[in-house]
């Protein structure tokens, strides 16, 4: 299984791990003492200070984080409880027969995915003239559920690909011989 993530999902990841007392604030201090720790070159805490520091008041809320990266700080918090209850243990499972091919959501969010998927195709079958349908009702609840907007795409057989996502709104997994790929893309 490959997890991968972009510079800004990193980015993200890093400024989630900085709020070790959890309250949505880092500051210069903390940005210079996680140098050395997360191999942050000392320069890019200037840039960080110029780049998120909305107030110039030494510190980085994540509202302004997310604010400068075009992001919703609401799904970021839950993003974070999310990764946390994960790394607690504490997350739902994959359903059985899911292979994991490559994602950046957190296992929750994997877990659900992959479980609205499995009760679609049983809905439909599995008869491959209702795919389609298949393909749509997910899109659909993905909208619903996670915001808009979704690319939804099932397949057999080989792929190659390269795409742009928001953060941690990617997955692709297999469930018998069908692959799935679903990635949400910016709506603004």
């Amino acid at each position: 299984m490959a997890i991968e993530g972009s510079n800004l999902e990193k980015m993200i990841e890093l400024f989630l791990q900085l709020d070790t007392n959890r309250d949505e604030i880092v500051d210069r201090q903390e940005l210079m003492d996680a140098c050395d720790s997360h191999k942050i070159p000392p320069e890019d805490v200037s840039k960080w200070m110029e780049m998120f520091d909305a107030d110039e008041n030494g510190k980085i809320t994540l509202e302004e984080f997310c604010r400068g990266l075009g992001l919703r700080a609401s799904e970021m918090r839950v993003e974070k409880t999310e990764r946390q209850e994960s790394k607690a243990g504490q997350g739902r499972p994959l359903p059985e027969g899911v292979e994991i091919i490559a994602s950046t959501m957190s296992h929750e969010k994997r877990a659900e995915v992959a479980e609205k998927f499995k009760e679609l195709l049983a809905q439909s079958g599995g008869k491959p003239e209702e795919m389609n349908a298949v393909v749509k009702q997910l899109k659909d609840y993905l909208d619903e559920r996670h915001g808009r907007v979704w690319q939804t795409i099932v397949l057999t057989g080989s792929y190659w690909m390269k795409f742009s996502h928001e953060p941690f709104m990617s997955l692709q997994f297999k469930v018998g011989p069908h692959i799935i790929l679903v990635w949400r893309t910016p709506s603004n």
